[in-house]
């Protein structure tokens, strides 16, 4: 046998012998936890509890849950108590002698305990899509295990307060925002969109998506709290104008609007000029979060608007040099019967009026108050005094 051989060999040998005795190797036993004890029960001054000083009787001095609170706090004294507390179960929860978790407690996590109970909550944890953070940590972040002074023993009032102790940035922009949601201050508050344990949407909501949390209230006629003025049934208007803005087709409002209140008019995330006249600039338009501001401040294209007589853009006339709003003459959330959102009835100042715009392959008219009728076309321009071809 040749020394390169012998080698090989004994090599292969050792690991022959590595690979069996990683397979048949026995686990080391594990280190046994340190187990928790009663204070009375380590001393074994076992009649501070039970009749007997010796402990050979299981009878106690006297009842649960009085025994207890001899030496614990008397939870009773808060307005809403858990049930096993006031049943005087607090061996439900809590070993009487030795344990080894924290707080005596039977099971090794919270949660666990918890959900020996409330077993609806043990099926959402497993299989929920999307868990409150808070919630999937421990019950206790929010809740209080034993009593306290707001229902379902939370630490804070479930409506609002107890959220914002987490999502401060939420109580920032609630409090300090000009424009606020009313939905924030009534009825359920946080909870009425949200869920406080999980969803299968995102962000907790409790509807697939916005446009349908929203229409649970938008369906009516409401008040803004500001300066009390009446905000249109959108759930109606989206009905009788069905040919809806991409965002509100998609479902989305929080596209544009902010639910938790805004320093813009209509709670939006970016400004939108109030009147019906504006010095044109995109950050002045959260119109140009999406569309192309080339829309408007290209005087000559064939490119970025339809609206356009040859090459000469009519968006431009109207918008940066006439200064008038795009909500004139567009409804930002849906239309019917006229194209590219044209409203039926626009609004300048005081003035309501039809556009009395009609359509052609190539361009259209309009008749509106502020002129006689005008024609354009993207193909062969007008003339727009004489509404006659150019060529």
């Amino acid at each position: 046998m040749t020394n390169f051989s012998f080698k090989s060999s004994i090599f292969l040998l050792f690991l022959s012998i590595l690979f069996t005795n990683t397979i048949y190797a026995k686990e080391a036993p594990a280190t046994p936890k340190k187990m928790m004890k009663h204070p009375s029960y380590t001393k074994g001054k076992c009649d501070a509890c039970h009749t007997d000083k010796n402990g050979k009787s299981a009878k106690l001095k006297m009842e649960m849950p009085k025994l207890c609170y001899s030496c614990h706090t008397d939870y009773e004294k808060n307005d809403f108590i858990h049930g096993p507390v006031a049943a005087g179960a607090c061996t439900l929860c809590h070993s009487p002698h030795e344990s080894p978790n924290p707080r005596l407690l039977i099971t090794s996590t919270i949660n666990e305990l918890c959900t020996m109970c409330h077993t609806e909550k043990g099926d959402m944890l497993k299989s929920g899509e999307n868990i409150h953070p808070p919630v999937k940590d421990s019950c206790i972040n929010c809740h209080d295990p034993h009593s306290e002074k707001n229902l379902f023993q939370l630490k804070a009032d479930r409506k609002k307060d107890l959220c914002l102790m987490c999502h401060v940035d939420k109580k920032e922009r609630i409090t300090n925002s000009k424009r606020k949601h009313g939905a924030i201050e009534m009825g359920d508050k946080c909870i009425g969109c949200h869920n406080p344990h999980s969803s299968k949407q995102g962000k907790l909501l409790k509807a697939p998506d916005s446009k349908t949390l929203c229409l649970t209230c938008h369906s009516a006629s409401l008040k803004t709290d500001e300066e009390g003025k009446l905000l249109k049934n959108m759930g109606q208007h989206l009905i009788d104008n069905p040919d809806l803005h991409g965002p509100v087709l998609w479902g989305d409002c929080v596209a544009c609007h902010n639910p938790h209140g805004s320093d813009n008019t209509r709670m939006l995330k970016r400004p939108f000029p109030e009147g019906s006249t504006e010095i044109f600039s995109p950050d002045k338009y959260i119109c140009f979060k999406c569309h192309e501001p080339k829309k408007i401040t290209d005087k000559l294209t064939t490119e970025h608007t339809a609206f356009r007589n040859g090459d000469k853009n009519i968006h431009f006339f109207h918008v940066k040099i006439k200064r008038i709003s795009c909500k004139t003459c567009h409804d930002y959330h849906g239309s019917k019967n006229l194209p590219h959102h044209l409203n039926n009835k626009a609004t300048f100042g005081a003035a309501k009026f039809s556009l009395r715009f009609i359509e052609s392959p190539t361009g259209g008219s309009c008749n509106p108050i502020c002129h006689t009728q005008r024609y354009y076309d993207r193909v062969d321009p007008v003339n727009v005094k004489t509404n006659k071809k150019l060529k």
